[in-house]
């Protein structure tokens, strides 16, 4: 079931699909220099683009962080996705709260990279080569127009943020 079937409103389902979540992930998790730890991360700006394979790429984003003042409250038998929305709600509601107060958190501009660990990396399998058609063709479909021989086979893509900078601001 997607985000927008289930009853979720339509500020959490704009944060999971424009990337806003890809960079609170990113901060959260893989930006070690970001102290992230009782802390909530706000994401304030965003140069993105998103790839045809669903993947955000980011130029640049920033955050701002906020100390946790309130902690969610978990049904027994909430789902990860329902917890995951409760976290946000949770997360929306203490910074507002923070933000009427004055409070400004830290920010931090956070540069990341999206690579591709198996760029490059093939594995080499037997196929068969059809000499009269010029072509791979399946192992069903082997005739004595065939031959057999070593085919590099793309390695599956495994992609993965690095950092390559991050400024507080």
């Amino acid at each position: 079931m997607s985000l927008s079937q289930k009853k979720y409103d339509a500020a959490y389902i704009s944060y999971v699909e424009n990337g806003e979540s890809a960079a609170v992930f990113i901060t959260r998790d893989i930006a070690k220099e970001v102290p992230t730890r009782n802390m909530w991360v706000d994401v304030i700006s965003a140069d993105k683009k998103r790839r045809s394979d669903g993947r955000w790429d980011f130029k640049s984003f920033t955050v701002e962080l906020f100390p946790r003042r309130t902690n969610p409250i978990y049904p027994k038998d909430a789902s990860d996705d329902e917890k995951k929305y409760i976290t946000w709600k949770t997360a929306h509601k203490d910074i507002d709260d923070q933000r009427k107060t004055g409070f400004q958190g830290q920010k931090y501009r956070i540069c990341p990279i999206l690579i591709n660990r198996n760029k490059d990396k093939y594995t080499i399998k037997k196929a068969a080569w059809n000499v009269t058609f010029n072509r791979w063709v399946p192992d069903k479909w082997v005739t004595p127009s065939c031959e057999w021989r070593e085919r590099k086979i793309p390695e599956k893509a495994k992609w993965e943020y690095i950092i390559s900078s991050v400024k507080q601001i």
